[in-house]
């Protein structure tokens, strides 16, 4: 069941959900006369369009169906992301919920129905991090035959041979190869020492079981056995900088600026070190961008909780981490923009760096669509951020959503030009 899910939202909050009907009705008047079969029909337009949605939460979600009942509590338009319609805006009518404590397990059933709207367009919606893994899977294969075409532009004929061959993965790449030209042999010694030199590169960090390079299977021949080394040293190269996780630009700099290292190190096999590089650069980039994504959508419903309970006792905010700024998002997409063009410079054919290129511009471009609903105000006094937002009409939560678009250096002395959501 959990694989057929949906990915969406209703006001920012996170759901997972199937669609269970789409109604479209027609109000049709009908007039009947006497001693005449038939009636004629005036069509009145369309009715309104209801949505009948199912949500699941189970595990460590199930509390959160409570979070999602509560939003009854807020007489003002809702907003749904559908999988097929894109952004609808309109209200919840009702919502009927089953749920087994027992099993830790809660089915909502909701009932949308969608304000005044005119044409409908079919809307593609797609998950940054997904869309990248399946480019990079792509990519990893579209570098295993650019390297086998390279073979073959450098030994001729005898590289057909070379590249059938099945090796031992245990063993060395130059002893597994006999009866060959000496031009071949001087070629796998070269291979051979690059692949070492890889395979002996921060060996003690170890590759996760679980990562997306132990999904892909890298074959038994020479391509396989080269791409698959790049792949898992510039993986191990990532996992070197996690402690600057926490820090999206100085990760994915610091990423950036080692493997150009690596590259400058391999030396006649430093196109195929710089195409997988910018592959890993792109991928860590889509992850900050879907990790970005989640804590936009957790401080967007923090703005929207209650600061207080009924009895009047203080409900201490959570934290759902702090957001890239749009400027951090416009730095870290340029570096990683560049580092896969120079790698298209190099090889035209691998459609895959195109591919993650356009991913992670319309994932940012998307994000910056949110400047539309942005205003900017002018503050000529300095005044903390929260008051602004008050004066403004805007939960005083929403100070953290403020500074994300924003360069304020301290937030409780405001001034300047200040720009701010519309309520």
């Amino acid at each position: 069941m959990a694989d057929d899910l949906y990915k969406g939202e209703i006001d920012g909050f996170p759901i997972d959900y199937e669609t269970i009907e789409d109604s479209f009705e027609k109000a049709i008047a009908k007039y009947e006369y006497p001693y005449r079969d038939g009636a004629d029909l005036e069509d009145m337009g369309q009715k309104a369009h209801v949505i009948k949605i199912r949500c699941y939460f189970f595990n460590e979600t199930y509390l959160d169906h409570i979070e999602l009942i509560n939003l009854l509590e807020e007489n003002k338009p809702a907003e749904l992301i559908h999988p097929k319609y894109g952004l609808i805006k309109g209200s919840i009518e009702s919502m009927i919920v089953r749920h087994d404590e027992r099993e830790l397990t809660a089915e909502v059933d909701i009932t949308f129905v969608e304000n005044l709207r005119g044409y409908t367009e079919p809307e593609a919606y797609y998950d940054v991090q997904e869309a990248t893994e399946e480019a990079y899977q792509q990519g990893q294969d579209e570098l295993m035959d650019e390297y086998a075409n390279d073979v073959i532009d450098a030994l001729g004929i005898e590289a057909y041979d070379i590249l059938g061959k099945e090796l031992d993965s245990t063993k060395g790449v130059l002893e597994q190869f006999n009866n060959i030209s000496l031009k071949a042999r001087d070629y796998i010694k070269q291979v051979d020492t690059y692949v070492r030199t890889l395979e002996g590169t921060l060996t003690e960090i170890a590759n996760p079981a679980n990562s997306l390079i132990a999904t892909i299977n890298y074959g038994v021949n020479l391509p396989g056995r080269v791409i698959g080394a790049i792949a898992r040293t510039i993986e191990r190269y990532a996992i070197l900088y996690d402690s600057l996780r926490t820090a999206p630009t100085r990760f994915l700099s610091s990423l950036k600026t080692g493997l150009l290292v690596l590259e400058h190190s391999t030396d006649k096999f430093s196109k195929h070190t710089k195409i997988a590089s910018a592959q890993r650069h792109a991928l860590e980039t889509a992850y900050f961008y879907k990790s970005d994504e989640a804590i936009r959508v957790k401080v967007k419903r923090a703005g929207l909780q209650r600061s207080f309970d009924v009895l009047g006792a203080y409900i201490k905010p959570g934290n759902p981490g702090q957001v890239m700024t749009i400027n951090e998002l416009e730095l870290t997409l340029g570096d990683v923009r560049t580092s896969l063009q120079e790698s298209i410079d190099v090889s035209r054919q691998m459609e895959s760096l195109k591919t993650m290129a356009l991913t992670l511009l319309t994932t940012v471009n998307t994000i910056k669509l949110e400047r539309e609903k942005i205003i900017t105000v002018s503050v000529d006094n300095e005044l903390p951020l929260h008051i602004l937002c008050l004066q403004y009409g805007l939960p005083y939560n929403d100070a953290e959503r403020i500074m994300s678009i924003n360069n304020i250096k301290n937030p409780n002395f405001t001034r300047g030009e200040i720009n701010i959501y519309a309520g």
